[in-house]
C-alpha cells in the first residue's frame, strides 16, 4: 500500500507565498523598529547607568552612529551587541515561532471537520 502524502501545514503554505513573507518581513520591521527598539535602548541605559538614571536623571540613548548616551559617554561595545542581538532575536524569531504556533493551533481547532474526508 503506498503512503498517502500528508498535506502541508497552513504555515509552511503561507511562507512559500512572496506577497506573504514581504508583508510579514514589513510588519517585522515595523515591530522592531517601533517597539523593540526603544525596548532595547531602555535596557541598555538600565544595564550601563541603572534604572535610577532612566527615570530619574533622565539619561536617554542617541540617535546615530556610535551610540551614546544622552551624558555624552559612548556606549560600551558588549552591552550594546547583547542589547542589540537580544532585540531583533527576541522579535524575530520569536515573533514567527509565535505565528507558526498560532497558525497550527488554529489549523487543529478550527479547520473545517470535512477536510479529511475520503
Amino acid at each position: 500500500m503506498a503512503d498517502i502524502p500528508q498535506p502541508k501545514h497552513l504555515d509552511e503554505r503561507l511562507f512559500e507565498r512572496p506577497a506573504f513573507i514581504l508583508s510579514w518581513f514589513g510588519f517585522l520591521t515595523v515591530v522592531l523598529l517601533f517597539v523593540s527598539w526603544p525596548l532595547r535602548n531602555f535596557a541598555l541605559v538600565c544595564w550601563v547607568y541603572g534604572s535610577q538614571a532612566y527615570f530619574h536623571d533622565g539619561v536617554r540613548v542617541l540617535p546615530g552612529k556610535p551610540i551614546r548616551f544622552s551624558t555624552g559617554v559612548e556606549a560600551p561595545t558588549f552591552p550594546d551587541l547583547v542589547t542589540g542581538f537580544g532585540a531583533f532575536i527576541i522579535t524575530v524569531f520569536g515573533l514567527t515561532m509565535l505565528l507558526i504556533l498560532v497558525l497550527r493551533f488554529y489549523e487543529r481547532h478550527f479547520r473545517r471537520r470535512d477536510d479529511h474526508a475520503a
